[in-house]
């Protein structure tokens, strides 16, 4: 099992210079703040969350009889390329299709349905992505060892709680989730988002999936490697200062205010990882069937496209997140402080829009 190469093209590549890039980005940021503050002075967004689910077991038992049939070689690319990349960006797309095709939900159907204990919130969901991300950006080759763990941990979970287990504490099925509150299919992205529950650990949940993605930038530079500094201590500190930086920008308001963190999350996911689904889902594709030795078409990632979706996911997700979370602050603060309450989280912000692309395009 090999790590499987992140990213396309260099930062000589970029349409623009880099730094360029990254004053137009602070410049939209702050542009957007303000007109919002002139323009947005009341809450628009009421909560709406999306209608009932169906009962998706047969797609579920169908997926659990194709697991069965995927070759040994192909299992890499199945989780690190379709699954964690692949689902992401259909969850952007349509909604939470892991919750569609999680086989592992099939035990839920055999449930004891037990209430599951509030207090647990999303840090089940926390750890299982945290442990996950280490695998990805540590130690590939624990993967066979991870999805065994994980496998056992959730059908226990299901059996026992039944379809609240995974709805919080499976990590996989909550990023599905949080990023399907942004599909335009199920309705107003910014009412779903607004309905987020905020749940213990849903604040862990998000630290972990932006600070996975920065570290994935970092841990792979030259830079990096002259520091000698192992990479599980790389990721944690990359992971509690996401949560170190959020928490003292929204101070008591960090949970209420964690839903505006998606639209960031789901633009760095497409942003960096982008040109590995280009590229390597071909190739996961071919695996699957059992083919190998193939070579990919890579017109998909030339440095161009690559570069300019990267800049507009990223600032596609920072704008949208700008407005989400002005739209709550006016709800949560008081009116005195409407826009004044709001600037350490549009710095800290801008300093997410900056260091992303900085990761992204200086190679």
């Amino acid at each position: 099992m090999t790590v499987l190469a992140h990213g396309v093209g260099a930062r000589h590549d970029l349409p623009l210079p880099l730094d360029l890039v990254l004053q137009g980005a602070a410049v939209a940021l702050l542009a957007s703040f303000l007109a919002l503050g002139v323009l947005w002075t009341r809450p628009r967004f009421a909560a709406v969350e999306p209608g009932p689910e169906r009962d998706w077991w047969p797609v579920r038992l169908l997926v659990a009889v194709g697991l069965v049939l995927v070759p040994a070689q192909a299992w890499p690319h199945l989780v690190f390329v379709l699954l964690w990349v692949g689902v992401a960006v259909l969850s952007v797309l349509l909604g939470p299709v892991w919750r569609v095709l999680n086989p592992l939900r099939l035990a839920t159907r055999v449930t004891l349905g037990r209430p599951y204990p509030h207090r647990l919130g999303h840090w089940p969901a926390a750890l299982g992505l945290l442990a996950f991300t280490w695998v990805e950006l540590v130690s590939p080759d624990a993967l066979p060892w991870f999805l065994v763990a994980h496998a056992v941990v959730n059908v226990a979970g299901g059996v026992v709680y039944g379809g609240a287990w995974f709805e919080r504490a499976d990590g996989f099925e909550v990023f599905s989730t949080l990023l399907g509150r942004l599909s335009p299919l199920r309705g107003n992205p910014f009412r779903a988002l607004a309905a987020t529950p905020v749940r213990p650990g849903l604040v862990a949940v998000v630290a972990v999936l932006l600070g996975s993605t920065a570290f994935d930038g970092i841990g792979s530079s030259p830079a990096w490697e002259r520091l000698s500094v192992p990479d599980t201590v790389g990721l944690s500190a990359a992971v509690a200062l996401v949560a170190g930086s959020y928490l003292a920008a929204c101070r008591s308001s960090g949970g209420p205010l964690a839903h505006s963190m998606v639209p960031i999350i789901a633009g760095y996911v497409v942003a960096h990882y982008y040109s590995l689904l280009a590229v390597e889902g071909q190739r996961a594709v071919a695996l699957l069937f059992g083919v190998t030795g193939f070579a990919p078409h890579d017109g998909p990632a030339s440095p161009v496209l690559v570069a300019s979706v990267q800049v507009g996911a990223v600032l596609a997700g920072h704008l949208v997140a700008v407005v989400s979370a002005h739209d709550r602050a006016l709800r949560l603060l008081p009116p005195g402080r409407h826009l004044t309450g709001q600037v350490p989280l549009l710095l800290l912000m801008v300093g997410y829009t900056a260091g992303g692309l900085a990761l992204l395009f200086a190679g």
